[in-house]
């Protein structure tokens, strides 16, 4: 706009000289104030020479001397900033020339190109590195990177090999994805008793019985190898007592002992692991054996089954028998045993269910036991001595040694014959394991892992399914005892291995193998 010209301090004392616009315009108005008819004149004259003063003196031309500056038409003292350079243009990732050389995001050569881990091994895909927002960089977009290896037959981490998975940890799962559960890794606990123990399965847990001095103690573990507090006592009906044996189905357990008269508890067991022993029945008469026969010292003692609930065992040296009992009493025990001709004079056996082996001149024999005495099928199973059966998945499982090895074979339970695809007279072999093993043997099964526990003599064996056979997963060698064991229990609950070992002196030890 048009601004007044305005003096400088130094200009205070100039004086306008004659002639001048200034004095011109001084003497017209006083003039003209002498005579008020002209006021009206006055005004519109002072507004013209205003104009005419600022034309003369040009628009927005002030001049004002330093270090003043024209501020609105006033000059005024500013701190002066000289005026920096211009800032440079910078490029950004967007798709456009932002700094003007002629050049599209070129700081980003990888623009457009492949990224991302592994890409194109296994599961892995790549990506494509793209502009990130806000346009300072790049982003890989699109790319699935390596995964920890699961067990799905695809290679997870992408390191060219499928299914090569972390360390075995102990969490019932296959965590190294080489077929088996749990291998090298299932913890130990362990404690020796100072007389005969035995121990069996129930849910959630074990249940133990042993001798303490004139009583027998039926106690519970649970699946860690703790002992639960919960415990229940009977008092010895015979003071003579060689062996301990036990099975279980449901929460009943069944639990016999005895030297040269027998005696059998019936034992209720709740959710909560409380024990409670509820009948104890003396076995017929005839099961009674002179001292000077010694046939049950171990392992030629009877077992009791809970399914089908029976008593079977050699009554003397040349008669094997059985007395069946009802589901919830003891009643059966009481009657005379009933013989069972087929089974020899006085051979190693065992007994799972209606199941029996036993040993016959160089072979394992076997065959369904019927409650009236008559042995079905009755055939060879394999060759060898000192045979264990457990229940397993389909049938039986049969563990006995030959020619110096461990053997393991899975029957179907209606034919007793060796089931399709799975172990048949398989060699157990390991590093570290005796080169000739000896009895007694045991044999327990947990389907959860596909797993077999397997004892001989002093070694207790862990062993899965591998590709060829028998896979050991581990071995465990206990030698606590002060003599060799003569007797052994294998049982398992919820992913837990209980053995009992029990010598001839007496003493028993308990060892929990599982993930706690």
């Amino acid at each position: 706009m048009c601004r007044k010209r305005v003096r400088s301090p130094s200009d205070k004392t100039a004086q306008p000289t004659v002639g001048s616009v200034d004095n011109q315009f001084i003497d017209m108005s006083r003039f003209l104030q002498a005579h008020p008819s002209c006021v009206q004149q006055l005004s519109l004259l002072r507004s013209a020479a205003v104009a005419w003063l600022v034309a003369i003196g040009g628009c927005g031309a002030v001049v004002c001397p330093e270090p003043l500056v024209d501020v609105d038409g006033a000059c005024q003292k500013l701190d002066i900033v000289p005026a920096g350079e211009p800032e440079p243009l910078v490029e950004r990732c967007d798709g456009v020339d932002n700094d003007g050389d002629n050049a599209v995001d070129e700081d980003w050569p990888e623009l457009g190109e492949a990224c991302g881990d592994g890409a194109g091994i296994g599961e892995c895909v790549a990506g494509e590195y793209v502009c990130a927002e806000g346009g300072m960089g790049v982003v890989c977009e699109g790319a699935v990177g390596p995964t920890d290896e699961v067990c799905d037959g695809k290679d997870n981490d992408c390191d060219g090999t499928e299914d090569n998975g972390p360390e075995e940890v102990c969490d019932g799962e296959d965590n190294d994805c080489d077929g088996l559960i749990d291998e090298g890794v299932l913890s130990i606990k362990d404690e020796v008793f100072g007389d005969y123990a035995t121990v069996t399965a129930v849910d959630a847990g074990f249940v133990l019985a042993r001798l303490i001095g004139s009583q027998v103690r039926v106690e519970t573990y649970d699946t860690n190898g703790d002992r639960t507090g919960h415990h229940d006592d009977v008092d010895r009906p015979n003071l003579e007592t060689t062996f301990l044996d036990s099975d279980s189905v449901g929460k009943r357990v069944l639990i016999a002992f005895g030297k040269h008269a027998f005696h059998v508890l019936d034992v209720d067991v709740d959710s909560a692991l409380v024990p409670i022993i509820v009948e104890t029945r003396a076995l017929h008469e005839d099961w009674n054996q002179p001292r000077k026969l010694g046939v049950y010292d171990p392992p030629y003692h009877p077992r009791v089954v809970a399914s089908p609930s029976r008593f079977v065992g050699y009554r003397d040296l040349v008669t094997f028998a059985l007395n069946p009992f009802a589901i919830d009493n003891l009643l059966g025990l009481a009657q005379a045993p009933t013989v069972a001709m087929e089974v020899p004079l006085f051979r190693v056996f065992d007994a799972a269910g209606t199941f029996v082996v036993w040993e016959q001149s160089n072979n394992v024999r076997a065959g369904w036991l019927l409650d009236d005495g008559v042995v079905v099928l009755d055939i060879d199973v394999a060759r060898g001595h000192s045979p264990s059966i457990a229940l397993g998945k389909g049938g039986p499982g049969l563990l006995y040694l030959q020619d110096g090895r461990r053997r393991l074979s899975e029957l179907a339970g209606l034919t007793l014959l060796c089931l399709e695809g799975r172990f048949c007279g398989d060699a157990i072999e390991a590093q570290g394991l005796q080169a000739n093993p000896t009895g007694p043997t045991a044999l327990a099964y947990d389907e959860a892992m596909d797993t077999w526990f397997v004892a001989t003599g002093t070694e207790l064996l862990v062993v899965g399914r591998g590709a060829d056979g028998p896979a050991v997963k581990q071995v465990e060698v206990r030698d606590s005892l002060g003599d060799a064991p003569n007797r052994i229990d294998v049982a398992v609950s919820g992913g837990t291995a209980a053995f009992v070992q029990s010598a001839k002196n007496g003493e028993s030890a308990l060892t929990f193998l599982g993930c706690f």
